[in-house]
Parts: C-alpha cells; sequence; structure tokens
C-alpha cells in the first residue's frame, strides 16, 4: 500500500511518499527469523533416503497472527520443488514450532547445493550442500550388454558380456563398491524358439576398468541363441541378450550315424541307408561335406566284403546320407571313419542284419480296427499281409517286421506286440514277439544292436500287431518290413480317447472356501481317466448342489476343453453353506465341501490406479489410497516388475516408481494386497511418463553484435543445440529478442529428407520481429545455426534474445546475452522548410527565429544515440554551423565555447576565429552572417532557440 501526503513549507510543496509493506506484520520489528540445517548434522545420503532439514524459528513466531504462513522455496541446483534431483519435497510445519523440517529424497548422484527462500519473510539462505551416493544395485535398471558390441561366437570361444550395475534411479554405481566383485547372477540361455541352450563355464569376473561387471561363459550351442541374466528373480535390462554361435571344426569322433528308417535290419537285394551326422566337440551339426571312408566287414568271419556301390552324398547342411546295396544275407558290421586321421566316429561299429525277403512297401497290405479311433487303455490291433511286386506272398521272419507307433504331441513311443498269423507251412503260430523283450527294435538315436540271438525266428507273411495306448491323443503308426517302408512309405494316422471317467481320480481341484454373497463364485473340476488323461465334452453330466440351504443359484458347467469344467453359483444369504459336485448322479469326493458366504464389505477391493511421473522425475503414492479393506489395514503382499521403470516397495502402503532413463509413454504393474482377515486382491497401476519440453544441451553464453548491422554478416550464430528423446515428433522453438528483430540466414541448400517436409517457419510477435520454428528436433537444431540479429533503430549495449522449446507437456526458455557494440551515428536537425518573420523588424530590430508564439516551428538538434544513454544524456559533442545569405544572426553562446567559436563576416567565405567579444554573466553575445561552435546538443538546442535575425541593408 502507497500514501501520499501534501504539506506547505514556506512557499513549496513537499511530497511525501510512504511505502506500507502488503505483508502487514503484527509487529514488523520482531519478525522472526528462520533458520535452517541438516537433521543431525547428516549432510551425505544414498539415493532413496530421506534427506532432512531441521528448521529453527529464532523469535516469538504465532503463525495464526500472519495473514501469509510460512511457506517456502526450496531449490536444489536452481531448480524449485520437486526435480530430476529430488522427489517427495515435504514440508513438516505442524502446531509443534521445534519439531519443524522439511523432508525430501535424494534421487541423483552428486554434490548439491540447497537453496531455500521465503519473501514474506526474509528468509535468503543458500548455505546448505548435500552429497549423495548410489544406492543397492537394482537388477531391472542394471543394463546388460555384450562386450565391445561383440554378439557372434564360434562354439568353444569365449563370450563375455558386461553388466554396467545401477541403482533404482538409474545412478551408476562405481567399481570402489566391493560388494558387487564377487556378486553371482543366474545366466541361461535359449534357442529362438524358448527351448534350452547349453553354455559352460560360466564365471564371474568381477569389476573391470571401466566400472562394468564381467560375466564370461564358453558358448557351446550353436544357432541363434538368447542370453538370459536375473538377479533376485529380475532380469536385467536388456536381457534377453540375442547371439549368435557358429559351429566348431569337425571332431569325427563325436560325429554318429543313424539308420534312415530307424532300424538295422535290412532286405536282402535292398539299399542300406545311413545317415551321417557331421558334429563339432559340442555336439553341433557342422556344414559342408567332409571326407568320410566306410567299410563292411562279415560278423563271425571278420572279413572285409566289398561294395561297388558305397556312396556319400550330401543329404542336408551337415548330414551326410551313405548308402549301399545288401547283395548278401547274413549278419554285418558296419564300420565309419575318417582314413587321413584314422579315427572312426562314436560307437563303432555298427551291426546290422541282412534277410532274405522280398517285400514291396506299396503291394503289401495293412489294414485293421486298429488303425482307426480307439479309446486310451483298451488294446488295439491291425494286420499286416507281405507281398512281393508280383502280389504273391513274402514271408519274413518276424524280426523284419517293425512297428513304430509315436504320439504326435510329445513323441513318446508305445511298444507293440507282433506275431505271426500263420508259419511258413500254413499252420497258425502262437509265437509273439514282444518289442519290450527285444531291445533291438526299440527306436533310439543310434543303430540298435542286434540281441535276438539264440531266439528261435519264425517266418509267416502275415502277422497281427497288437498294442495298448494308454495317452489320449493322435498318433502315427508306421510299419516296415526291414529297411522298406510299407504303405508307400506314408504314416497311419489314428486318434486314441479318454476313457470312462475315473471317479477316484477325477473331482472338485479349485474353489474358494470364503465367497460373497450375491454374485457369481467358481467352482473347477477336473475329469481323467484311468490314465489321466483329460475326459472332454461331458458338462452336461456334471452338477452344483448346495446341500444345506435352498435359496442358491446354479448355472451349468462350462468345457474348457483341457479336461476342466467350471460351474458357477450363487448364495443369497451370508453363512456357511455344504456343497457337493456330482458326475452322472455320483458325487465326488470330498462331499460336501464347505463355504463361508460374507456380505460385499467383508471382502477388500482394489481398484486400478493412474499416475503420471515425468520422464526424469521419481514418484512415490500409496496404491491403497482408493482400495477398500475391512479394518483399515491391508499390505501389499506381492507386486509385478514394470516393464520400462523401477519400482521399490518403501512401505507396507507406499511405493516409489521411477522410469528408465530417457524413457516416456505408457507402463503399468499389478499388485496384491491382503487384508486382516487373509482375503487377496489385485489392482493394477497405469503410470504415464510424461515427456519432459525439450531441453538445451548447448548454448553460448553471450553473443556479439553491431549497431545498426545484421549480425553476425555472414552465416549465424552457432552453439544452441537441443535435444529431445523422440526424433520423429515435432517441437516448437522460438526465438526473439527484447530490442531487435530475429531472422534466418540464408542456408545451405539441403538435399530434400522426409523430416524437412514436417519443418515450418513463420515470423512472429510484435511487428513480426520473432520467428517461430516447428520440426523434428534435428532439423531445428540445423536451423538454430542460421539465426541472425538485427536490433532495433539505433540500439546498442545489452539486450537479451530468448530461445523458447516446447512440446505439448511443456516449456523449457533459455535466454542468451548479446552485447550490442555501438556505431556513432551523424547527429539530426529537425527545422522547417521556412521562417515567416515580421514585417518590421528593420531598423535594428531583431526578431527571434524560433518563437512558437508566433510560428507553429519545430527547430531540433539531436543524437540516434541519446535513446539508449542512461537518462537520455551524453556529453558527447558536435559542431553546429548556422549562416544566412542576407542579414546577420546574434547568439548568446556560453564563455566555454570561446575557444570553438568561429564566425563569417560580410562578404568572407573564410571562417575566422572569434576576435573580442564582450562577457556578461559568464557569457558573451556575437553577431556575424555565419557563426560555428563546438557544445553538447543539450547547448545547441538551448543556443539555437534564442539565436535572433537582423535584417542588413545589404547582401553578402
Amino acid at each position: 500500500m502507497i500514501m501520499f501526503l501534501q504539506s506547505v513549507i514556506n512557499g513549496a510543496l513537499v511530497l511525501f511518499i510512504i511505502f506500507f509493506s502488503t505483508f502487514a506484520q503484527p509487529n514488523e520489528e520482531h519478525k522472526p527469523a528462520f533458520l535452517c540445517s541438516w537433521l543431525e548434522d547428516q549432510e551425505r545420503y544414498v539415493a532413496g533416503d530421506t534427506a532432512a532439514i531441521k528448521i529453527k524459528i529464532l523469535g516469538n513466531f504465532d503463525p495464526n497472527s500472519y495473514k501469509i504462513p510460512f511457506n517456502p522455496n526450496v531449490s536444489v541446483n536452481e531448480k524449485i520443488g520437486n526435480s530430476t534431483y529430488i522427489s517427495g519435497l515435504s514440508f513438516n510445519f505442524g502446531g509443534d514450532l521445534n519439531n519443524w523440517s522439511i523432508t525430501f529424497v535424494p534421487i541423483l548422484v552428486g554434490v548439491f547445493n540447497v537453496f531455500i527462500t521465503d519473501d514474506a519473510f526474509a528468509v535468503l539462505d543458500s548455505s546448505l550442500h548435500f552429497i549423495v551416493d548410489p544406492g543397492a544395485m537394482h537388477p531391472s535398471v542394471s543394463i546388460i550388454s555384450w562386450m565391445d558390441y561383440v554378439n557372434e561366437f564360434t562354439a568353444g570361444t569365449r563370450a563375455m558380456a558386461l553388466v554396467q550395475p545401477k541403482d533404482a534411479f538409474g545412478n551408476d554405481i562405481p567399481s570402489s563398491n566391493t560388494e558387487l566383485s564377487s556378486i553371482i547372477f543366474n545366466v541361461t540361455a535359449s534357442y529362438n524358439n524358448n527351448s534350452a541352450a547349453n553354455i559352460r563355464s560360466v564365471t564371474f569376473l568381477g569389476w573391470n576398468s571401466h566400472a562394468h561387471l564381467r560375466i564370461e561363459f564358453i558358448a557351446s550351442s550353436a544357432g541363434d541363441l538368447l542370453l538370459f541374466v536375473h538377479r533376485d528373480n529380475q532380469s536385467l535390462r536388456g536381457s534377453p541378450l540375442p547371439f549368435r554361435v557358429y559351429p566348431g571344426p569337425i571332431d569325427v569322433a563325436k560325429c554318429v550315424a543313424k539308420w534312415k528308417y530307424g532300424t538295422n535290419a535290412s532286405q536282402l537285394f535292398s539299399k542300406m541307408e545311413v545317415f551321417i551326422y557331421q558334429l563339432d566337440f559340442y555336439g553341433n551339426i557342422v556344414p559342408g561335406s567332409f571326407q568320410f571312408d566306410a567299410e563292411i566287414v562279415e560278423k563271425g568271419t571278420n572279413l572285409s566284403i566289398p561294395i561297388a556301390d558305397l556312396t556319400f552324398k550330401e543329404f542336408s547342411p551337415g548330414i551326410q546320407l551313405l548308402s549301399f546295396s545288401a547283395l548278401e544275407p547274413g549278419n554285418f558290421l558296419l564300420i565309419i571313419y575318417n582314413a587321413k586321421h584314422n579315427i572312426k566316429i562314436s560307437n563303432m561299429p555298427y551291426e546290422f542284419t541282412v534277410s532274405i525277403g522280398y517285400c514291396d512297401g506299396f503291394n503289401s497290405i495293412i489294414n485293421g480296427s486298429g488303425l482307426n479311433r480307439s479309446v486310451a487303455g483298451e488294446e488295439a490291433r491291425f494286420q499286416v499281409y507281405l507281398k512281393d511286386k508280383y502280389q504273391y506272398p513274402s514271408p519274413v521272419e518276424t524280426s523284419m517286421v517293425q512297428v513304430q507307433i509315436t504320439r504326435q504331441a510329445d513323441s513318446s513311443s508305445v511298444l507293440p506286440t507282433i506275431y505271426p498269423l500263420e508259419s511258413f507251412n500254413g499252420s497258425r503260430s502262437p509265437w509273439r514277439f514282444n518289442y519290450d523283450t527285444v531291445s533291438q527294435f526299440e527306436v533310439a538315436p543310434l543303430p540298435s544292436v542286434n540281441n535276438s540271438a539264440g531266439i528261435t525266428q519264425v517266418v509267416s507273411h502275415a502277422y497281427d500287431v497288437a498294442y495298448t495306448p494308454e495317452r489320449s491323443g493322435v498318433y502315427e503308426i508306421s510299419v516296415l518290413c526291414g529297411n522298406i517302408p510299407l504303405n508307400g512309405g506314408h504314416s497311419f494316422q489314428k486318434e486314441v480317447q479318454a476313457g470312462e471317467v475315473n471317479m477316484s481320480l477325477s473331482g472338485v481341484i479349485q474353489y474358494s472356501p470364503k465367497t460373497q454373497k450375491l454374485t457369481k463364485n467358481e467352482v473347477i473340476v477336473q475329469l481323467v481317466d484311468s490314465f489321466s488323461n483329460p475326459v472332454l465334452s461331458q458338462q452336461s453330466k456334471l452338477k452344483l448342489k448346495i446341500v444345506n440351504h435352498t435359496e442358491f443359484i446354479t448355472w451349468m458347467f462350462a468345457d474348457n476343453n483341457d479336461g476342466f469344467y467350471t460351474g458357477q453359483y450363487q448364495v443369497n444369504d451370508v453363512g456357511a453353506f455344504e456343497l457337493c459336485a456330482s458326475f452322472d448322479g455320483n458325487n465326488f469326493l470330498p462331499c460336501p465341501f464347505g463355504v463361508y458366504v460374507y456380505s460385499s464389505e467383508y471382502f477388500p477391493r482394489a481398484h486400478d490406479d493412474l499416475i503420471s511421473v515425468w520422464e526424469d522425475e521419481s514418484i512415490s503414492f500409496n496404491a491403497l489410497g482408493n482400495d477398500y479393506f475391512a479394518g483399515d489395514n491391508a499390505t501389499i503382499i506381492g507386486f509385478s516388475n514394470p516393464f520400462f521403470g523401477s519400482l521399490l516397495k518403501k512401505t507396507d502402503i507406499l511405493f516409489r516408481y521411477t522410469p528408465f532413463k530417457g524413457y516416456y509413454g505408457n507402463d503399468s504393474f499389478s499388485y496384491t494386497i491382503r487384508d486382516i482377515n487373509g482375503n487377496l486382491a489385485t489392482a493394477s497401476v497405469h503410470v504415464t511418463v510424461l515427456s519432459i519440453p525439450p531441453q538445451f544441451v548447448s548454448f553460448p553464453t553471450s553473443l556479439k553484435a553491431t549497431e545498426d548491422i545484421m549480425s553476425p554478416k555472414f552465416g549465424g550464430f552457432h552453439g544452441i543445440e537441443i535435444t529431445y528423446p523422440d526424433t520423429m515428433k515435432n517441437i516448437v522453438v522460438t526465438v526473439s529478442a527484447n530490442s531487435g528483430t530475429v531472422s534466418l540466414s540464408p542456408m545451405l541448400m539441403q538435399i530434400w529428407q522426409p523430416m524437412w517436409s514436417e519443418f515450418a517457419v513463420s515470423k512472429d510477435g510484435p511487428d513480426a520481429k520473432a520467428i517461430t520454428l516447428s520440426g523434428p528436433v534435428e532439423v531445428i537444431n540445423m536451423v538454430l545455426q542460421s539465426i541472425q540479429y538485427f536490433g532495433d533503430d539505433n540500439f546498442y549495449g545489452e539486450d537479451t534474445i530468448k530461445v523458447s522449446a516446447k512440446n505439448k507437456k511443456g516449456i523449457t526458455d533459455l535466454n542468451v546475452t548479446i552485447q550490442v557494440e555501438p556505431v556513432n551515428d551523424p547527429p539530426i536537425i529537425i527545422s522547417p522548410e521556412y521562417i515567416i518573420l515580421d514585417e518590421n523588424i528593420g531598423g535594428g530590430n531583431a526578431s527571434l527565429i524560433f518563437d512558437k508564439g508566433r510560428n507553429n516551428l519545430e527547430f531540433l538538434i539531436g543524437d540516434p544515440d541519446l535513446l539508449y544513454f542512461p537518462g537520455n544524456k551524453s556529453q558527447f559533442l558536435v559542431i553546429l554551423s548556422m549562416e544566412v545569405t542576407s542579414g546577420t544572426l546574434e547568439a548568446v553562446l556560453p564563455l566555454e565555447l570561446i575557444n570553438s567559436t568561429e564566425l563569417k563576416l560580410k562578404n568572407s567565405h573564410q571562417w575566422q576565429p572569434l576576435q573580442t567579444f564582450v562577457t556578461i554573466s559568464k557569457h558573451f553575445v556575437i553577431r556575424a552572417r555565419g557563426l560555428r561552435f563546438h557544445a553538447t546538443i543539450d547547448d545547441c538546442n538551448i543556443i539555437v532557440k534564442q539565436i535572433k535575425y537582423h535584417v542588413s541593408n545589404y547582401v553578402f
């Protein structure tokens, strides 16, 4: 408030201006003082700790007697309030004045200054400083990467990954942290299809010279892989790491061979075929064509059998196909080796048998009900009738008949029993051949060994195959006669369905013992047969009932198509109830099972939360603030990890979320609470990470320009650079000056790129003295190097160029000082084109030339530079010259101009110094046809206003 008082003292008017503060205090002289200090003198903190500033009040202070409360501004490194440096700023100004404090959570590592101000109470404290050290390593924030970005290796070589440990706020943890030197991570690998892959000799080597933790391992499984690195059940940021492992050199001793049709029994005159897998030391397929040799030896005589058509050819990368004709019956040994190095492949020799037979894969017949749909646990049968290419029966020994029955879902096998329907002499044979007793016919990855010596072999052309599948699903059935696939090489497909429901194995597997009235509650029942196969499509036979109450509703069970069925019921009252589930009228055990029904107030209700945080800040929040739970007491018992930030559980109800550096967008996580009754509820937290406005990462401290000249003359000012994480989004930048005009210099021609199509520039502000740029940050940074400045007319001195960068979320301002060097502009004269004097000025009379009473004259001598001088005054001197063609001029000049005054007398055209003069009151009077003197602008204007004109009787 301002009050004006007037009084007259000795005829003079005296004006008093008295200022009263708008913050009127009860007693201004006894205003309290506020002293700030660290609580317990603690100046060093760990990121995430709570820092406390104690407020000590000196003097009498009654908060209720002040219109404006004590509400200071807290700045850390010149940023007010919550920022990149601190979070959770809180003022604890309660009723106890002795316990006033300011608390906050430091989140950035470094040394910081605290500035506390309050204008109302004249508080200005800049004495506080604090140091922040990084917190404990947080796995989801710590970054995993490949050393030197190398992610391609050869099997058997060492690979190294680096971990950059960070705390929950993204601060780097230095190598001085000795606890992390021996930290252990959980390191695994998989193929891109999620199947497991092998890595060997995982070693943790501690710190390197660049403050990274090293993880070394031997890459052994070849292919495109993923490296998973975990710690405390959390994945490191960047995990899984993709990498590629190439096979190592071939290791002959590790190579393996497999019969093409999985059997070592072959038919005379047939083609024997063996796959050779080229493997390295770690069992990886090695592409290329490696030189192998093969030898056939007759078992018993150990004589080598010459084979004319023994050939090797590439079947697929890393797999060769060895083929030869079986021209003699008997038992033989196959030896595959490398002659150059004299090394055999693994498990040599391989035994095989050649039997006399003439089975034809197309003419032989396979039929029977066992090829059709059947029930798990029931025996299925089909028959095999062997014929040659002429449709005649082709009897073979029982060991030649091979049946492979494989379940598609898991590749598990069913072992059949094979017995001949008729012996070679036409009688039916009771002898059965069971795969369980002869291991040579089991399907194995390596060629089987014939252990059937001594077993009497029956010869027949018709066989019965019996098998009992116990698992439901789709099976493939392949039948071979030795190494001849029947049915043209095609397998049969059949479906095995689950059997009858087994009541002892089936039953209620899930229900809630505590439920809410007037709501649908679920009961899940599992139906399986005697072999634990899921039984489908039986929902109509399932029933659910409450045995001790009538006020309830049930719904029909729903088939989940996996053996599980979901039933629903609703009870309309509270209390204890007993339920039974039944199948086809038979109750499942236990029956009954009890449930307790409560009102809705008994159960907690967790509601989703919506929070937002700037990308460079952190936020603490109460997730339970909008949740309901009985007894006003609940705790968070579990939570998931967010995708793009770290999450700390500070208390039973408080979370702290910090987005990853540079991330903005949406994030989420879920949490589960438990109330005092042990009931659970789950909800989600949806986080919006706001993109901070564009930031200035580089800018000049000051610029230079010249008055009335475009600056710089060529190009533009350099040094202003903006960073913005989303390089594809447009930002807006406005450039203006307080006392000048900002423009763009001509830029070098740019080869067209799509990003330039988004760029736009426009004039802005009063008189279009500012420019507004819009476009991607890369384009904006290029354009900012072309900024030019032109000051207002005759402006010089200090000006400010203001650069404002904004996005949809906020704005960032930058002020750059520019010093405009002055240029000495010529003085200006403002005068009328003509002057009208009185007609009676002759006869010795003189007339004032500048007489406003007679003429509306505007006569002024000025200096354009005066506008920007302090007080619009300067001591610059100018030379003023005035002449008339007829008559004379009379002027009264200050005495200090005597030495600079010159005259033109009568017909003289030369300036002459003043010779004689008379001084009166420190002034002198001159009269001449022309006069010239050196004076200030103010003196010139005073003199001109007093100049008189005399009419002369002569003309010069």
